[in-house]
């Protein structure tokens, strides 16, 4: 009888050792796993660290930026091999502390993440052996060679510019001189009044191409671009799904699950030992999308979108 009972208490506890072994909270894993931290407990940013996992085999703790600033101590973040911070406030919130492990950043626009690593006061230190990113912006050459495949004859391609977009204008002139296309913009601030520059603008364009950034697209802005374009029969490319449906005659972006995939591929890439990071990447992946009632009341046929983002493809092979 007590032979029974001693057999009975010893897989009791062995079921409750392994129980504990099982669960892993975040800052007490062991060396070889994968911390990923999380913006906020958004769809977007879980939807991402979902397809992250789902392509990884290595063991995966997750938390928040919230918890991590929350936390009396610094987590012990040396004990995992790489963080992946999704989104700008994870990223910030894990620069912020000791990074004793290497750093990916993911779903980040490009100029969000250089402008973090420049406002931090280790910038110096930070070499590309503790921290890379894979970005969430489309390449600028991609944008406009989805206006050129859309518009095989427009000439005049025309932007508005924010004080983040505009470091960017040697870049887009350089992309648009490569599609055979001549670009015009319109530097808007703030508090600058949208329709006084974006009319005249709008109406000597072939094309509009619409960039992320916050002092351009806020909801009046963007309101009023896509009022101007349908009045002059201007088509817009837009820079999000969002924008599509609003009223762009077609756009090209990265869902969460696609730049989850490439973030996932880029630590399988890298050693099991941890040592100098590649260079931050832009999408890998993408989609593209077509808002066909645009472009039937511009009168303008468009080919389907798994047609141009096969040629996308192509083109970038």
């Amino acid at each position: 009888m007590q032979a029974t009972l001693n057999i009975k208490r010893y897989i009791l506890h062995l079921a409750l050792l392994c129980l504990c072994c099982a669960v892993v909270p975040a800052g007490r894993a062991t060396a070889g796993e994968i911390l990923i931290v999380l913006s906020q407990d958004i769809a977007s940013y879980k939807e991402t660290a979902r397809a992250i996992s789902q392509h990884l085999s290595l063991q995966i703790d997750q938390t928040t930026a919230e918890q991590i600033s929350e936390e009396d101590e610094p987590l012990p973040l040396g004990q995992y091999r790489y963080i992946i911070a999704v989104g700008a406030k994870a990223t910030r919130e894990v620069l912020n502390s000791p990074l004793t492990a290497p750093l990916i950043s993911t779903f980040i626009p490009r100029r969000t993440y250089q402008q973090i690593l420049s406002e931090n006061p280790l910038h110096p230190l930070i070499s590309s052996q503790q921290t890379t990113a894979v970005y969430l912006d489309q390449p600028l050459a991609r944008q406009i060679r989805l206006a050129r495949l859309i518009s095989p004859r427009a000439k005049r391609l025309s932007t508005a510019l924010g004080p983040d977009s505009s470091k960017d204008l040697a870049l887009l002139k350089q992309a648009a001189e490569a599609q055979q296309m001549v670009l015009s913009h319109a530097l808007l601030e703030q508090d600058s009044n949208p329709i006084r520059q974006l009319q005249p603008l709008i109406e000597n364009s072939d094309m509009f191409l619409t960039l992320p950034d916050r002092a351009v697209f806020n909801r009046t802005t963007a309101k009023w671009i896509l009022y101007i374009s349908f009045r002059q029969r201007v088509p817009l490319i837009g820079f999000s799904r969002k924008y599509v449906e609003a009223g762009a005659i077609a756009g090209v972006f990265s869902e969460p699950e696609q730049i989850g995939r490439q973030t996932a591929e880029l630590i399988n890439q890298l050693p099991a030992q941890p040592g100098q990071l590649p260079p931050p990447a832009v999408p890998k992946y993408f989609t593209v999308e077509t808002n066909e009632t645009a472009a039937h009341s511009l009168r303008m046929p468009i080919p389907a979108a798994d047609v141009l983002e096969t040629a996308l493809e192509e083109a970038e092979r």
